[in-house]
């Protein structure tokens, strides 16, 4: 799959991301109230249909939003219930029963992607038709239930995690009027008034330090599971082949050793090379290691440019008096959504 994250088809991706912004700015008008985190996993999901599998889903895009959330309650609720844990899938209980029907309207919206592009027969040269084609050592090509398990875990993962830093973000910029006041002068300087490309990357580079200080703070994946290979002793704990390790980003992000004032939303302190003089793993919201995200410069690429194409034309303020509660499901989302009040700059 890594040729579709190259570097060059990846710049091809910018027009698109920055296009989809727009629409989604065409429908917002000042004084609405907004979720912030309902907007963007929309488009986020949208923009991942259409960059990896040349697919319009905006029809489907409420369909997938409320499947996703019904999928990660459960899944929430059966770790946190032994009884529940125990209890199979098939069981006909109301919470499997809008699991499985979940997991159904998912299947149905991927498998029809699949069987049209095998029916058309066509390479569009994205993700989808690179999977159609690639074959083992045997010559046998994929089936369907494979190109959907591939489909499904970058439709979801490829969206979600670029969403969620949209949204923290937003929160972060309402929260602290001096770091936003910073981010706009910078995106005045450099755009101008119009939508930003890629060209204009290496220009924008307080508000990539805005992303990776958002990602600190409220990394999108929160904690990640490991499994021991071989017999082994980290700082005197000792563990044996087969036991699982938890490490976590939203610990690691938030540890004084290796960031000052550590609680504070300070994007400032990204400039220079302080990132390289990180220990490995101080900071790691892609994960790390053979298995470090394959969407990495996709997802940062994105949401820099998602944020310049946003925040220089609307600024998003909290909208008092509602519970902003981390929820470290899968993922690290706002339990019960972020309302924002648009105002048009």
């Amino acid at each position: 799959m890594q040729p579709a994250f190259y570097r060059e088809r990846i710049f091809a991706y910018g027009e698109v991301i920055v296009d989809y912004a727009q629409q989604l700015l065409a429908t917002w008008q000042d004084g609405d109230i907004r979720d912030v985190h309902e907007e963007m996993m929309a488009l986020t999901l949208e923009i991942v249909a259409k960059t990896l599998f040349e697919a319009d889903v905006e029809q489907q895009v409420k369909t997938i939003g409320t499947a996703l959330q019904e999928s990660i309650e459960y899944f929430e609720a059966r770790n946190n219930n032994l009884f529940l844990f125990l209890l199979p899938e098939w069981f006909p209980t109301r919470k499997n029963l809008r699991f499985l029907r979940a997991v159904q309207q998912l299947d149905e919206i991927v498998y029809t992607l699949i069987r049209q592009r095998r029916m058309s027969g066509e390479d569009k040269g994205d993700l989808l038709s690179m999977l159609l084609q690639v074959k083992d050592e045997d010559g046998i090509g994929m089936s369907d239930q494979q190109v959907r398990d591939e489909v499904m875990t970058l439709f979801i993962a490829g969206h979600e995690t670029t969403a969620l830093t949209m949204s923290w973000t937003f929160y972060l910029l309402s929260q602290y009027p001096e770091v936003e006041a910073k981010l706009v002068q910078e995106l005045q300087s450099v755009l101008g008034g119009r939508m930003p490309t890629l060209a204009d990357l290496p220009q924008l580079r307080y508000t990539e330090w805005v992303v990776m200080e958002s990602m600190r703070l409220y990394p999108p994946v929160w904690a990640l599971g490991r499994t021991v290979m071989q017999d082994c002793e980290i700082a005197g704990y000792g563990l044996r082949a087969g036991d699982s390790v938890i490490v976590s980003q939203w610990v690691m992000h938030r540890d004084s050793r290796y960031f000052d004032n550590p609680e504070i939303f300070k994007p400032e302190r990204w400039q220079g090379d302080f990132a390289k003089k990180l220990p490995t793993f101080a900071y790691f919201p892609f994960g790390g290691g053979p298995r470090i995200c394959i969407g990495k410069s996709f997802a940062m690429m994105e949401a820099v440019l998602l944020l310049a194409s946003i925040a220089q034309k609307f600024r998003l303020m909290l909208v008092p008096e509602q519970k902003i509660i981390p929820w470290p499901a899968f993922t690290l989302r706002p339990k019960y959504g972020i309302k924002m009040l648009l105002a048009e700059r």
